[in-house]
């Protein structure tokens, strides 16, 4: 299980911003499993990046695109779940074990099942729980979209350490656009 640094960074900026921002109580432990997943994700990692740089690859990260105005706080909480969920897919596969320290992806997994578990309580306290709206189901979408092209790649190099290199380094930089979506929207509505 190939955890991102970013991916951890990301998660403890989006669980700090979901707690205070988004209308949600999130357990006050949440922020501190968040800054241990970061570094347990930290830790993980084997190579260099430069030394992978001939593996690298745009996998299009959709929310890098989405405007802040374009989405709501209450919209955010669903796709940061989906997020980590994907996440937690992709780092509890067969391959993503023999790609990684087992202890260490252990805890990592068992973290991210916890920010996981905060998430779908979040939603549940929203009272708004309506039918999501089209550009929510369409940031879903693009949210699975962007875990399956990462899923192909990783088969298609045949989960070496390089291309398990890259995705941890790629989930990073998703976890902390998707952060920086959450600090704009925290902002415009302040």
């Amino acid at each position: 299980m190939a955890r991102p640094c970013a991916l951890l960074t990301f998660l403890v900026v989006m669980h700090y911003w979901s707690s205070c921002c988004l209308g949600c109580d999130l357990p006050q432990t949440h922020h501190l499993r968040s800054k241990r997943v970061s570094t347990l994700l930290a830790q993980m990692r084997r190579l260099s990046p430069l030394s992978c740089l001939k593996d690298r690859k745009d996998f299009a990260f959709p929310l890098e695109k989405v405007d802040a105005q374009q989405i709501q706080k209450a919209q955010a909480i669903p796709v940061l779940q989906e997020l980590t969920q994907q996440v937690l897919i992709l780092f509890t596969s067969d391959q993503s074990f023999a790609a990684w320290e087992t202890s260490l992806l252990h805890t990592f997994c068992d973290g991210l099942f916890q920010q996981l578990r905060d998430l779908q309580a979040c939603l549940m306290q929203q009272v708004e729980l309506q039918e999501p709206s089209s550009s929510q189901k369409d940031s879903l979408v693009a949210v699975r979209n962007y875990f399956y092209r990462i899923t192909v790649y990783l088969k298609e190099k045949k989960h070496s350490p390089c291309a398990w290199e890259v995705v941890r380094a790629e989930v990073w930089r998703a976890l902390s656009s998707s952060a920086n979506l959450l600090a704009r929207l925290s902002e415009e509505k302040n």
